[in-house]
């Protein structure tokens, strides 16, 4: 079972933990880049490829301008798109922990565009966010940096999991 932050960007209006809630997805910004439905052809032994192919729309979507995110977006779409069912988001605004899901679908299975949202990048449908409550589960311990998009959760990956089954058991 995979165990992921997704980190939401609220500083821009990007978008809030609520609104993915309501949308009942996982999601991700750069609408820019446009519908990826066709890079599922690149998962998962085409990385390098699929990276070069997300820097390139991200530079024609931002008129070929040095996009600031050259970098760090590729590797953040590629791990949308690597998000199996059973794998566990730990959603973020800031750092502050807002909620948990586990995913319900294959990324590559239920990925769709949805261009009315910033975070249009979006797979998972039915996600079931559940709130974090740190008086029922744990607290983390501080982040020393915020992760960027969505990025394997390393640290307390152990201790999300039993939270997540400890939920589980009581409902």
């Amino acid at each position: 079972m995979g165990v992921f932050w997704l980190a939401i960007d609220t500083e821009n209006n990007c978008s809030s933990y609520l609104e993915l809630k309501h949308r009942q997805v996982v999601a991700q910004g750069w609408k820019k880049l446009g519908d990826l439905a066709s890079f599922n052809l690149f998962y998962p032994n085409h990385k390098d490829l699929f990276k070069q192919n997300i820097k390139a729309l991200g530079d024609i979507g931002n008129g070929n301008k040095i996009w600031w995110h050259r970098d760090e977006c590729p590797s953040v779409m590629w791990n949308l798109m690597k998000l199996k069912t059973g794998d566990l988001v730990v959603a973020l605004e800031g750092e502050k922990v807002m909620g948990i899901a586990e995913m319900p679908s294959d990324s590559l299975a239920s990925y769709r565009f949805d261009s009315g949202f910033e975070y249009a990048h979006t797979v998972g449908f039915g996600v079931k966010w559940v709130d974090w409550n740190e008086k029922n589960t744990f607290k983390f311990a501080p982040l020393i940096k915020r992760p960027f998009g969505i990025k394997n959760l390393k640290k307390e990956r152990d201790s999300v999991i039993k939270a997540w089954e400890d939920y589980k058991n009581k409902k």
